[in-house]
């Protein structure tokens, strides 16, 4: 019961725009869970992988190519995690891990990327209810001063 008594004080005490800045920044901090649920699931069901031909770096952007998994199927698309300059882009047979509409240098980047989604989520949704509250708390005592200060004017 305490807990419901929290969240109705908070949300009286805050102004309309400010209930519907709350409910965007906490619907907004799904995002990050999506893409480490999206990661996640990438580290798990992805295969080793080795380049099939030449990979095509973009200056200053993302590779693409094309790579063979481990169950013999091909895949064709970006690969993160690869820097090359032009010449180094003839090397052939580069490991990766990946599936088969995408690829990374690194596996270990899904985890860490994962991992710091899954942080961005509760510590933005602690700040946000944090912020929140003292806002909530600000606006009720500015309106309990209003109060005060119009009942004894004459």
């Amino acid at each position: 019961m305490a807990v419901r008594a929290w969240i109705v004080e908070l949300v009286v005490g805050l102004r309309p725009w400010q209930r519907a800045a709350l409910v965007v920044s906490l619907c907004a901090l799904a995002l990050p869970l999506w893409f480490a649920v999206g990661n996640t699931d990438r580290y798990r069901q992805g295969q080793t992988a080795a380049t099939e031909g030449f990979v095509d770096c973009e200056w200053d952007g993302p590779c693409r190519g094309a790579w063979r998994l481990a169950d013999g199927s091909l895949g064709r698309g970006r690969i993160d995690g690869l820097d090359f300059t032009a010449e180094e882009e003839l090397v052939e047979d580069i490991p990766l891990f990946g599936g088969r509409d995408w690829a990374v240098a690194d596996r270990g980047t899904l985890l860490r990327h994962a991992v710091a989604q899954y942080t961005v989520a509760p510590v933005g949704a602690a700040l946000v209810v944090r912020i929140a509250r003292r806002r909530s708390a600000y606006n009720q005592e500015t309106t309990a001063l209003l109060r005060r200060y119009r009942a004894t004017t004459p």
